[in-house]
């Protein structure tokens, strides 16, 4: 699961991220959403990377505190996804 929190607004954004942030759940400043971790969810959360932050840890619990992951400790979860996958865990 992804837990994503919009953190910028939409306004004056084209009008596919409006409609991506829609398709997420999301649409108003601070607005809480857990999802699948699906390529079809990433994929969405590349074309809105700068309006969204993915939640980790504590800030599940308090969502509307400021905490973004680095691009490189995604990626780093993403593979230690995939490795687990691989091994058969």
């Amino acid at each position: 699961m992804i837990s994503l929190k919009q953190v910028r607004s939409a306004a004056r954004v084209t009008r596919e991220a409006r409609e991506t942030l829609k398709a997420l759940g999301l649409g108003k400043l601070y607005d809480f959403q857990r999802l699948p971790d699906t390529k079809e969810v990433r994929s969405m959360l590349a074309k809105v990377g700068h309006l969204v932050s993915v939640l980790d840890g504590p800030d599940i619990l308090f969502p509307t505190g400021k905490s973004t992951l680095g691009a490189e400790r995604i990626r780093d979860a993403v593979e230690a996804v995939r490795a687990a996958r691989k091994n058969g865990v």
